[in-house]
């Protein structure tokens, strides 16, 4: 499925997909509000975003289609003019598994539909580094045995995650609209809530109790 504002890239981009046989676009729009009820009708497998769009409208939509899809996973390519890891962090969070720039080969793209539907994340070589191993940050979760956890605010939670993805204090600030000395306080309490010393144990501690865990294949 393609949700993207330019027509010529959506008609141009359900060419490319249908040239392969194994690819099906059950549907197109260039509107937000339609893309999530074409969503919920249709059930993709795979939905392409553009990401370049006034007002985050690209996030937002992924955020309501990932978390509206019910027990079937919609997996959510962004497609963008250009990419960076703060955007590409913000996507993840949103709910993304892949990015691709608009520039990129048709192979590319079909590669990408491919490797998103069997479980992978696909992004720019430049990201991997940064955000390496968040590349299925869309998935953090907190299971219900995950018990330790529920001392922590939303907002402490939020700040935790951020810390694995190796963001300091003034990049996570950044991130929420926050000053960095909320965020040392967030840091602080959080640590002294769960009995720990320094950041590296509270992000080991969260991958051992389970708080982030590997997503399941898209359409699942």
């Amino acid at each position: 499925m393609l949700c993207t504002h330019n027509l010529l890239i959506r008609k141009g981009l359900r060419k490319i997909l249908e040239e392969d046989a194994h690819i099906q676009v059950v549907a197109e729009t260039g509107h937000a509000d339609e893309a999530v009820r074409l969503a919920r009708e249709y059930l993709p497998d795979v939905l392409f975003i553009e990401l370049d769009v006034p007002f985050g409208e690209g996030l937002r939509l992924s955020r309501m289609v990932t978390s509206t899809a019910g027990d079937r996973t919609a997996c959510v390519v962004f497609l963008a003019q250009s990419l960076d890891s703060a955007t590409a962090l913000r996507g993840l969070l949103a709910g993304a598994r892949a990015f691709l720039a608009k520039s990129d080969p048709p192979r590319q793209m079909v590669a990408a539909v491919h490797a998103v539907a069997a479980g992978y994340a696909v992004l720019p070589p430049g990201m991997i580094a940064a955000l390496e191993p968040w590349a299925n940050l869309s998935a953090v979760t907190m299971p219900a045995s995950a018990d330790v956890f529920s001392v922590l605010t939303a907002r402490e939670l939020e700040v935790l995650r951020l810390m694995a993805t190796g963001m300091s204090n003034g990049e996570i600030a950044d991130f929420l609209s926050l000053g960095e000395a909320t965020v040392k306080s967030h840091v602080s309490r959080l640590l002294s809530k769960l009995g720990l010393r320094n950041r590296s144990q509270a992000v080991a501690r969260a991958y051992g109790t389970g708080l982030i865990r590997v997503p399941t294949p898209c359409g699942q």
